[in-house]
């Protein structure tokens, strides 16, 4: 039998892991901005031509990120709690993971790049506060 300790436990690795990939974006972040600086705007394509070690971390470790909520979920629906905070964390995930993709994959429309952090840091509060009432 699975206990609420582990649930609890399993959240804060998460947050952990969910703040190990705040950090590493941000370093994708100064990247690009000096990727775009070299190439300038009308060149996005070329951006990511010659990417570094912490983007392919960033966009893999996503997956474990996925994987670790998922299993969250997993577990809360079988400890029977309430999962409206896991069902809008990864919700979030998805939709973060989703503009991840638009950016590599259409050369980072205006605003994606905001957007994509504000939602990183919307699921670290969300997570959190969830971890609080647990407690």
């Amino acid at each position: 039998m699975i206990k609420k300790s582990f649930l609890k436990n399993l959240l804060l690795v998460s947050i952990f892991l969910m703040l190990i990939q705040i950090y590493i974006g941000t370093g994708v972040r100064e990247f690009i901005d000096d990727q775009s600086k070299l190439f300038g705007r009308e060149d996005k394509n070329l951006w990511l031509s010659n990417a570094t070690f912490k983007f392919y971390f960033h966009r893999s470790f996503s997956i474990i990120i996925l994987l670790v909520n998922a299993l969250i979920f997993y577990i809360s629906s079988q400890l029977k709690i309430n999962l409206i905070y896991i069902k809008l964390i990864f919700s979030f995930i998805m939709i973060e993971i989703l503009f991840g993709a638009i950016m590599y994959y259409f050369d980072f429309p205006i605003l994606t790049q905001p957007a994509h952090l504000i939602i990183a840091i919307g699921i670290f509060c969300i997570q959190f506060y969830w971890l609080l009432k647990l407690r």
